[in-house]
Formats: structure tokens, C-alpha cells, sequence
């Protein structure tokens, strides 16, 4: 009965260790996150990791049961909840993984120091706690930050790139925290006649004054660095709007004076079309295609067919898609303005004779274009001709006969003699425009914001297009969204330019100085961890010897009397 009343005491104070350990972990886990450095999952000082391995010291490997429950419940709490049950199921798995290896770590590291510094100890020389800070933080640390963030690579939550930056940013977050808060916690959980007794409090503040000047310093670093960043990125962004507008401007220009050739000439064939607009397609990137697109009445449209049979395009035909997107002959419609002329035409042989009357969006863009007398463009499309998995958008320019009035709606309409066409591949277009500016870590994307409905033109990045964030006042300040976004007005529609940066933009731009802050708050922070040390094992060790001392003096003394 004695036995079993023992086991069951034992088992209860096993359970309330584990769940007192998994609440503290929890708690000083949630402290850690709000000294996060963006970007990534990684802390400049995690004292979670250090409260694990004193935890793991004080009462042996099964408390880490407790390590495991609050490391997973740490970091499901941050994780992003989603309504996919695949990927919350992922998530799930990741953050157990994750929390098996901090519980390996914390296991490994007082491994490490029971084997090579021993434990317990009371800190007495210089060499046991350099021992115990390496083998207990810098070589340990090395198992949850290699690990996890291995882990985070393979699964995606981190791009292969950003390896090196967060793995060692996880690594340096563990190593302070054990650093600082394993002695810490050893010290205030130690037996009442230890070295460390009375000595506590004197231990803890230069320690803990040493912490908070780091992480003062780091974050005064990380918001200066972080204007600076804001400054540069909105210089770049602007030179990149200002770039992608003189580009459209430049291109679009090109139709202009492909208008204008027209409206001077009687009569235009290939040929002369080739060489007027041969050195454009060569000066400009962006455009993929020029093409002359005559407006054809119903009743002239077998005349027009033989006609350009007989000019050389011997299989000529005014054609259209069908519901399967294959190009067939046209149906009856009262007008068409078939593809008539296109330079280059290799590649865009696809294109003769499409009718782009036919289509919905082209449809609406001419017809704008012929009312308003005005550069009109379409709404995204996929071109005829698209081999690739491009967006694309065509440009059109009225021409009208000079013979006829062409000042109202119905004038314009009665008087059109086609529309002059600029061919355009929204990928194509931006990245002729934006090459001549260091692109690297920057995201960027094209999006048609003229209807409700956005669409996508172009994107430099497939992955989720997500904002970066700032934190703009210390741990505890506000967080600003880092994104440029301007609007385009063009052809009758809005385009809105979105830039954010990525995370190796921020690598780039402000990550050495932190770190040469931090190490150098570490070296201090072990200079002030081992004086204290030391200093209070040694101050124990002569109050003891005093003792002894006097205590002899007072027996040598009473045996004198007698």
C-alpha cells in the first residue's frame, strides 16, 4: 500500500512537472516571437530553448514530454489557419516535427554537458563555464535550427535561398536564449544550500542588463535599417513606375505613327508595311506584333478573300475560334476586321485572317477605339498566336476616310477603314521595361483593375503575392505594410503596378549590421554570464573557508580556556 501510494505521488508530480514545464515553454515561447526578425520564423533570442534544457537537467529526459506539448502548441498558435484540410493537416505535422526537434535539442544539449562539463556544477572556474556555454548553446543549438529549418525548406515555408539567413538566425535566437536563461533557471531552482544561494539576485541583474542592452541595440538597428530600407525601396519603385510608363508611352507611339503612315498613303502593300515598321519591332521589345486590320463589309468579303489569295497568301481566309478555340472560317456577321497585314509574320502566321471582331474583348476595344477616335486597349487575352502560357493584350488605332466626315459616333463609324493593331505579351512588355534596374529581391506584378474583377496581366513571381512586413517601434511597435502600388491609366483602362519586396531583398539590405550587433552582444553577454558565475561560486567557496577558519579559531580558543 506504501509503494502504491508512492507510485501514484510519483506519477502526479511527474504529470504536474511535464504541464508546468509545456505552460512555462508556451509562455516564454510567446515572449520570444514578439523579437522576431523579419523575415521568417526565426528569433534574435528564444529563452524557451533555455528554460528546455535546464528543465531536461533538473529533472531528467522524461520531462520533455513537457518540451514537446509547448513547443507544438507554440507553434500552431502562430501558424496560419486555413480551411483546406490538406494543408492544415501539413501544418499540423510540420509543427509536431518541429516540436520533436526542440525537445531533441534540449535532450542532446544536456547530453552534451553532463558528458563533457558535468552536472550539477557550481561554476567554480572559468573553463566549466565556457564548457557548459558551448556544449549547452553554440554546439546544441545547431540541432533544432539545422532541423527545423531544413524541414521548413523541403515543405516550402521557406525558399532554398533564405536557408543560410533563417538557420542561422534560429540557431543565434536558441544559443542567447540558453545562454542567458539556463543558467538563470538553474540558479533560482537550485537546493537552498548551494553556491548560488543569497547570491541569486546579485547573479541575475548584470545577466539580465546584459540581455535587455542587446536586444535594445539590435532593435535600434532594425529601425534604422528599416528606413533606410523604406527609403530605398521607394526610390526604386519610383524609378521602376516612371521606367514602365516612359516604355508604354514610347510603344504606343509606335501605333501612332503607324496611324499616321496610313492616313498619308493611298494604298499599302506588305512590303512597304514591312519596311516602315521593321526598325520599331526591332528598337521596341515590348511589342510583339504590328499588324494592319482592315474593316471588311459582309458584302465585300468574298472580293477581299480572293483578293489577298491572289496577292500571295494562297491560303487566305477570314477566320475565327470556335467553342473548342481551333480556328475555322468565320460565321456570317454584318463586318469583320480580319488580321490583313502583320509584320513579323513569321511566328504570327497563325494570325492571318483572324477576325478579332469576332472575340468579345477584342469586340469591345475596337469598337471604343473607332467612337472615340482614341488609342483603346483590350482587356487580357490569350493571342492566337501564343505558344506560351502569357497574357497578352492588343492596342488598336482607328483609321478613317478622308473623303468622310468623321466628328460624331456615326460619322466615325460610317467612315472607318480599319484599325492599325499593336500586339503586346504582358511578361514581354514589363520586362523589357523594367531591365534596365537591379531587380533582385523584388516581387512584382501587373493587374487590369478596371472592372470589379481583377485580372492578372503579369506576375515576376507565381508564388502568393504577399505584402512585407515592418515593425516601425521596437518589439511592442506597429507594423507597416511594405508594398508600392500606383495606377496606369492606359488606353481606357486602369492598371494598378504592385512592387514588395521579398525576403532576400532584406538580406541585402540590412541583415550584416544586425548581426554584428547581436555577436557582439553575445560575447559581452558570455563575459558577464562567466564573471558572475564565477565570482559568486568563488565568493561561497572563501565564505566557507572563513567560516572554517573561524569556527577553528573558536574551538582552538574554547580548548585553551579549558
Amino acid at each position: 500500500m506504501i509503494l502504491k501510494n508512492i507510485s501514484q505521488r510519483s506519477t502526479f508530480e511527474l504529470l504536474l512537472q511535464i504541464i508546468g514545464l509545456a505552460v512555462i515553454y508556451f509562455v516564454t515561447g510567446k515572449l520570444g516571437t514578439l523579437l522576431a526578425i523579419p523575415p521568417g520564423y526565426a528569433t534574435i533570442v528564444f529563452p524557451a530553448s533555455g528554460i528546455a534544457l535546464a528543465g531536461i537537467l533538473l529533472y531528467g529526459n522524461h520531462i520533455g514530454w513537457g518540451i514537446l506539448l509547448g513547443s507544438f502548441f507554440l507553434n500552431y498558435s502562430t501558424s496560419v489557419v486555413t480551411s483546406d484540410f490538406s494543408e492544415s493537416l501539413n501544418s499540423i505535422l510540420i509543427t509536431a516535427t518541429i516540436a520533436g526537434g526542440s525537445t531533441l535539442q534540449a535532450i542532446i544539449g544536456a547530453y552534451l554537458i553532463r558528458r563533457f562539463v558535468g552536472f550539477p556544477n557550481e561554476f567554480a572556474d572559468e573553463k566549466n563555464v565556457l564548457l557548459f556555454l558551448f556544449y549547452g548553446s553554440i554546439v546544441s543549438a545547431l540541432v533544432n535550427s539545422t532541423f527545423s529549418v531544413s524541414l521548413l525548406v523541403v515543405t516550402g515555408r521557406i525558399p532554398i535561398e533564405d536557408f543560410f539567413v533563417n538557420g542561422l538566425t534560429w540557431w543565434g535566437g536558441d544559443t542567447l536564449g540558453i545562454m542567458i536563461f539556463t543558467p538563470l533557471f538553474l540558479i533560482w531552482m537550485s537546493r537552498s544550500d548551494s553556491v548560488f544561494q543569497g547570491r541569486r539576485l546579485v547573479i541575475t541583474l548584470p545577466i539580465l542588463i546584459m540581455f535587455f542592452m542587446t536586444v535594445a541595440a539590435v532593435f535600434y538597428e532594425i529601425k534604422s535599417s528599416n528606413e533606410r530600407m523604406e527609403i530605398g525601396f521607394e526610390k526604386n519603385t519610383d524609378a521602376m513606375n516612371l521606367e514602365l510608363n516612359n516604355s508604354l508611352t514610347t510603344n504606343l507611339n509606335v501605333l501612332k505613327s503607324l496611324k499616321s503612315f496610313y492616313s498619308a498613303s493611298k494604298t499599302i502593300n506588305s512590303k512597304e508595311f514591312a519596311t516602315f515598321v521593321t526598325q520599331s519591332l526591332v528598337d521596341f521589345k515590348g511589342v510583339q506584333a504590328l499588324s494592319w486590320n482592315r474593316r471588311v463589309l459582309a458584302s465585300e468579303r468574298d472580293v477581299f478573300e480572293k483578293s489577298m489569295r491572289l496577292e500571295g497568301y494562297s491560303n487566305f481566309k477570314i477566320t475565327e475560334r470556335d467553342g473548342d478555340k481551333k480556328l475555322v472560317r468565320s460565321g456570317n456577321r454584318p463586318e469583320y476586321y480580319p488580321v490583313t497585314i502583320i509584320e513579323p509574320f513569321k511566328g504570327n502566321e497563325s494570325a492571318e485572317g483572324y477576325d478579332v471582331h469576332s472575340d468579345d474583348i477584342r469586340h469591345e476595344a475596337i469598337d471604343r477605339a473607332v467612337d472615340t477616335d482614341a488609342l483603346t486597349l483590350t482587356a487580357k487575352i490569350t493571342l492566337v498566336q501564343e505558344k506560351e502560357k502569357q497574357n497578352g493584350f492588343l492596342a488598336f488605332i482607328p483609321v478613317y476616310r478622308d473623303d468622310l466626315p468623321h466628328e460624331t459616333v456615326e460619322d466615325r463609324r460610317n467612315a472607318v477603314l480599319g484599325v492599325v493593331v499593336a500586339v503586346f505579351r504582358g511578361g514581354d512588355i514589363i520586362k523589357a521595361a523594367l531591365s534596365p534596374h537591379d531587380l533582385a529581391g523584388l516581387s512584382y506584378r501587373l493587374v487590369d483593375i478596371t472592372t470589379s474583377t481583377e485580372e492578372l496581366i503579369f506576375a515576376s513571381n507565381q508564388k502568393e503575392f504577399a505584402p512585407f512586413i515592418l515593425k516601425r517601434k521596437g518589439f511592442l511597435g506597429e507594423q507597416q505594410t511594405l508594398i508600392y502600388s500606383t495606377v496606369i491609366p492606359v488606353g481606357g483602362r486602369l492598371w494598378r503596378f504592385d512592387v514588395v519586396p521579398t525576403s532576400s531583398y532584406f538580406v541585402q539590405n540590412r541583415f550584416t549590421n544586425i548581426w554584428l550587433i547581436f555577436l557582439g552582444g553575445m560575447a559581452l553577454t558570455i563575459l558577464t554570464i562567466l564573471v558572475s558565475l564565477v565570482s559568486a561560486a568563488r565568493r561561497r567557496i572563501l565564505d566557507d573557508f572563513l567560516n572554517k577558519v573561524v569556527a577553528n579559531e573558536e574551538l582552538v580558543t574554547a580548548n585553551d580556556k579549558k
